[in-house]
């Protein structure tokens, strides 16, 4: 069963926080524009982000950099868990997304990934994230920009629970062969995205049988190989289209496409929108995002 605490949104933050006592899987073909912090309070979950899979216990935050390949699955025996996401989208106007002294982008570029946290982080933590939800709930006046405050002292806290705490230790499980080997298969996908080549070609690479990589890749990171490189591919492109040039022909030549129109088709799956739309959308929000900056942001209303 599923049940739902809390959901409050807010300036472009949504919190939620989702019990559930089944054995619950995240779909497939998993990223997007929005920062996500996920923080479970009780149970494990596997948590496979970019080319790495991570055991996430109890009172452990995870942080989700925009377009970062993640995934949620179940630890055996263990289906109960309740967490908490937070997603940021910074293409809505609040304090957090418009400070000048404060840069969500370096942020999750360098903290993205598992903080184990003490008993006494647990309970600041939490503090934190529950004032927001207050402040959001109750909507008075300036709750926006303590809403928004209250989540960069989140941010900025984790950053140093991460620089004091212990290294985050790698369980038994995620050291054996198979996980070893997916892991490997993955980072070699990741910085040869271009010329990985076919299923044969990989597995051949790495002395294995095409079913037996078909089989443990999907087990381990939940995406077919297919859909995993296509994954690297478009996130790639999202960053070339990112700026005026270069063109979409040239854009799909680089990324190791045939031809343009099926690169256009595979763009679409994972992004839904074309790769003209999405790079004149781009282009718009940072339009507006610049006009922004410097601007103070107070508002009466959540």
């Amino acid at each position: 069963m599923k049940t739902t605490v809390f959901e409050e949104r807010s300036g472009g933050i949504t919190i939620s926080r989702v019990i559930r006592d089944y054995e619950y899987n995240m779909a497939s073909r998993h990223f997007h524009e929005e920062y996500e912090i996920y923080y479970l309070l009780e149970g494990e979950r596997y948590y496979f982000i970019d080319h790495s899979t991570h055991l996430v216990r109890n009172g452990s935050l995870v942080f989700i950099n925009k377009n970062q390949v993640h995934k949620t699955s179940p630890v055996a025996g263990s289906s109960y868990h309740d967490r908490i996401l937070i997603q940021l989208n910074s293409k809505q106007s609040d304090l957090v997304f418009t400070n000048p002294d404060f840069s969500l982008e370096e942020f999750f570029a360098e903290h993205s990934g598992v903080i184990r946290l003490d008993m006494d982080q647990q309970k600041y933590v939490e503090k934190l994230i529950y004032d927001m939800v207050r402040e959001i709930r109750e909507g008075q006046e300036g709750c926006r920009l303590m809403s928004g405050m209250r989540l960069m002292e989140l941010l900025i806290y984790a950053a140093r629970c991460l620089r004091q705490n212990d290294p985050y230790p790698v369980p038994a499980m995620l050291q054996t062969e198979k996980y070893l080997k997916v892991q490997e298969i993955a980072d070699y996908i990741s910085e040869n995205y271009r010329s990985a080549g076919s299923l044969e070609e990989i597995a051949g690479r790495f002395f294995i049988s095409k079913s037996y990589l078909s089989r443990i890749f999907k087990e381990v990171t939940g995406f077919t190989v297919n859909e995993y490189l296509n994954i690297r591919r478009i996130m790639k492109a999202k960053q070339l289209l990112s700026t005026p040039e270069p063109n979409v022909t040239a854009i799909s030549e680089m990324l190791g496409y045939e031809n343009v129109s099926y690169f256009e088709r595979v763009f679409k799956k994972y992004a839904h929108t074309t790769p003209l739309r999405f790079r004149r959308q781009v282009l718009e929000d940072k339009k507006q995002l610049t006009e922004r900056m410097g601007q103070s942001i107070i508002t009466n209303k959540c």
